[in-house]
């Protein structure tokens, strides 16, 4: 579900959304990994300008997806990756 909004288009439903340093502080990732995961569809959110909205949704789907997991155990990347 990424999107890339132009400038005509309204303002998305922001309860649905978070930025990228709500999602970095969530997730416990640098604020520049955050638009990297939704590219890869990680994550899902949408572009909006130049600012990067995030679903919350999907934020709390990874974290269920990975919360026995450490960032740096081997598992991680293999469970993440599609």
């Amino acid at each position: 579900m990424t999107f890339f909004h132009t400038k005509h288009e309204t303002m998305p439903d922001l309860t649905e959304f978070m930025t990228t340093q709500e999602a970095a502080e969530k997730l416990s990732f640098h604020v520049k990994s955050i638009p990297m995961m939704v590219r890869n569809k990680t994550l899902e959110g949408i572009r909006f300008g130049r600012a990067w909205l995030v679903s919350r949704k999907s934020v709390d789907e990874y974290l269920k997806k990975t919360k026995d997991i450490g960032k740096r155990d081997l598992r991680y990347k293999d469970k993440n990756t599609k």
